[in-house]
C-alpha cells in the first residue's frame, strides 16, 4: 500500500472530501494526485496533513506495509530529512523532529540521533555534539552492514573526533564493502573515506597502517571526477613512502600535487597540503 493510497483509505474512514482532507495545506488538486500516485508529498505536508485531521504520524506509519522499503515510516523520514538537508534547509528539519520527538516510533531513537547529525551538520556545529551522541552515531556506524550516502557522509564528517584505531576499524569495513564499486559517486566516498583516514595515519606516525589504504585506493581506477581525491592521495601516499625510504622523488611528487591544487584554481587547500606535508614529512 502507498502513502497515497493509505491516505485515501483514512480520509475516506473519516467521511471528508478531498478538499477538507487537504486542509489547505496543499492544493485539493494536487492532493488528488497524491492519492493517486501522481505526485510525492513531503513529510512536512504529509504530516501536516495527518495533524490537521488528529491523525497520529505513528498510527498512520504503522498501518503502511513492511515490506515497501519507501513507504515504512523510517525510510520516509530519512529520505525528506535527507532532502531538507540537501536543501540547506534547518527549518524544516527541525519541524519533522518535533513530530519525530513526539511520536511512538519504534526506532524513535536512533531517527532522532541521525536527525540530530543533519541538523548539527547542516548548521555547521558538529563541533556541539555531545559526546553522548558522538559515541552513540560511532555504534551506530560500527553496526553498519550497507554503507549508503548517508553513512558515508556521517563517517567522514565524524572522522576527526574518533580516535586512530576506531577509524581504522570503520575504514576497513568500509573499503569492503566498497572496493568494487564502479559508480563514480560511490568512488570519490571511497577515496574521501581513504584520505581522511591516511591523513591520521601520518599524523599519528602509524605508516604500517596506512599502507593497507593505499592499496585500496591504487585499485580504484583514475577517471576525471576522482581528479582530486587522486591527486591528494599522491600527496599522502609519497609522504608514507618517504617515511619508509628517504627518497628525493617522494619529496618531488608531494610538490608537484601541491603544485596542482594551485592549478586547479584552490591556492588556499595547496597552502594547507604544503603545511600538513613541513609538519609531518620529518617526524
Amino acid at each position: 500500500m502507498t502513502i497515497g493510497e493509505l491516505l485515501k483509505q483514512f480520509r475516506i474512514k473519516n467521511l471528508k472530501t478531498q478538499k477538507e482532507w487537504a486542509s489547505g495545506i496543499v492544493s485539493p488538486s494536487y492532493y488528488a494526485k497524491v492519492e493517486k500516485g501522481l505526485h510525492r508529498i513531503t513529510a512536512e505536508d504529509l504530516l501536516a496533513i495527518l495533524t490537521a485531521n488528529q491523525i497520529k504520524p505513528e498510527d498512520f506509519f504503522n498501518k503502511l506495509s513492511a515490506n515497501q522499503e519507501h513507504d515504512n515510516a523510517a525510510s520516509f523520514i530519512d529520505r525528506e530529512v535527507n532532502r531538507a538537508y540537501y536543501q540547506n534547509n534547518p527549518a524544516k528539519i527541525r519541524k519533522i523532529r518535533e513530530y519525530v520527538a513526539d511520536s511512538d516510533f519504534k526506532d524513535k531513537e536512533k531517527i532522532l540521533l541521525l536527525i540530530d547529525f543533519e541538523l548539527a551538520d547542516v548548521e555547521n556545529k558538529l563541533a556541539d555534539l555531545s559526546e553522548t551522541k558522538k559515541s552513540k552515531l560511532k555504534s551506530w556506524l560500527f553496526d553498519q552492514n550497507d554503507f549508503d550516502e548517508r553513512a558515508l557522509r556521517i563517517y567522514i564528517n565524524l572522522i576527526p573526533i574518533y580516535d586512530l584505531k576506531s577509524n581504522l576499524l570503520i575504514g576497513k569495513k568500509i573499503v569492503e564493502k566498497l572496493k568494487n564499486v564502479s559508480k563514480p559517486r560511490q568512488q570519490e566516498e571511497l577515496l574521501d573515506v581513504i584520505c581522511n583516514i591516511l591523513i591520521m595515519c601520518i599524523e599519528q606516525k602509524s605508516y604500517t597502517e596506512a599502507q593497507y589504504f593505499i592499496t585500496a585506493a591504487e585499485k580504484v581506477k583514475m577517471i576525471p571526477e576522482l581528479f582530486f581525491c587522486k591527486n591528494m592521495l599522491v600527496l599522502l601516499e609519497n609522504m608514507v613512502n618517504y617515511h619508509f625510504v628517504h627518497k628525493p622523488e617522494y619529496i618531488s611528487k608531494c610538490k608537484w600535487a601541491i603544485k596542482n591544487f594551485t592549478l586547479l584554481g584552490m591556492p588556499e587547500y595547496g597552502e594547507q597540503a604544503e603545511l600538513f606535508v613541513n609538519e609531518n614529512l620529518n617526524k
